[in-house]
Order: C-alpha cells, then sequence, then structure tokens
C-alpha cells in the first residue's frame, strides 16, 4: 500500500473517526478506507475514538432544530430544552458565520447524510461481492466529495 500524504492521512483519520462515531466497528472502518485494523486501533487511541463517540457534537442543524423546538414548546405553554438565554447564544453564534461558511455546513451536512446512505448499502450487502462493491462505490464518492469539500473549507479560510 503506498504512504498517505499528510493530508490523506488526516482526513482518512477523521472520516474513521466519524465513522467510529456512528457505531462501525475497527474492521468494517479499515475496509472502507483500504486501511488496515492496526492503523484504525492506533488512531482510536490517539484520538481518543471512544471519547469522541461518547461526546457526539451537535450539528448546526441540530441546534436550529432545539432553538425550533424550544420556541413551539414555549407557544404550547410546555418548559423549553434550552433556555432562552441559550437559544440566543445558538442563533448569534450561527449570525457570525459567513454566508459562504453557512453554506459549507450545509453541504457538509448533506454530504454526510449521502454517505449515511451508501453506508447502509454496505450494512444492508447479502454477500462479500455485494458488500465490495458497495464499499469500492463509497470510497470513490468519498474521495471526490472530499476533494470538493476540501477546497470550499479553504476558499471560505481566505474570506
Amino acid at each position: 500500500m503506498a504512504k498517505l500524504t499528510k493530508n490523506e492521512a488526516k482526513q482518512k483519520r477523521a472520516y474513521a473517526k466519524s465513522l467510529y462515531i456512528k457505531s462501525f466497528d475497527y474492521d468494517a472502518i479499515a475496509g472502507m478506507l483500504g486501511l488496515t485494523v492496526t492503523t484504525i486501533k492506533a488512531w482510536s487511541r490517539e484520538d481518543d475514538f471512544e471519547g469522541a463517540r461518547k461526546a457526539s457534537f451537535i450539528a448546526l442543524s441540530e441546534m436550529r432544530n432545539t432553538i425550533l423546538e424550544s420556541f413551539a414548546e414555549l407557544k404550547d405553554g410546555k418548559t423549553p430544552k434550552i433556555s432562552a438565554d441559550m437559544a440566543s447564544k445558538y442563533a448569534s453564534a450561527f449570525e457570525k458565520l459567513s454566508s459562504k461558511k453557512k453554506t459549507l455546513t450545509y453541504i457538509f451536512e448533506a454530504y454526510e447524510m449521502l454517505t449515511e446512505e451508501f453506508l447502509k448499502d454496505v450494512q444492508i450487502a447479502v454477500n462479500s461481492e455485494n458488500k465490495e462493491f458497495a464499499l469500492k462505490v463509497l470510497q470513490i464518492v468519498r474521495a471526490k466529495t472530499d476533494i470538493v469539500i476540501t477546497k470550499l473549507a479553504n476558499q471560505t479560510e481566505d474570506e
């Protein structure tokens, strides 16, 4: 196997962590990324995959949904999930993002949803041939989308 560039390793490491957070095991992650189980386990120890799984962060859309649900609960006379102060802080943080960064956030979220659909295909594959095909499709789509997301992220950093 060819040695990964620093950027490739960084991207694969982040993707491995996100898959682990979504409850994939080391074998499945290694297969999806074309790496060894030993590499994935080493990354897991170094980057505390288990801690990340336990402390999964809230995506911006989840913050938005939480805020909307809290307002609906207030409207119905119920106690909201978050305080008004916290809702205000969430809204303020989101408003401070540039329009490109907001768009990138939604693109990345849609990309993660697409990846999850491909992962479902891998999980429901009935035989090893179908599973290998689904993994290959996922790897190709993931690689190309990673390139696009990275380019977009770099452009927003230049703002």
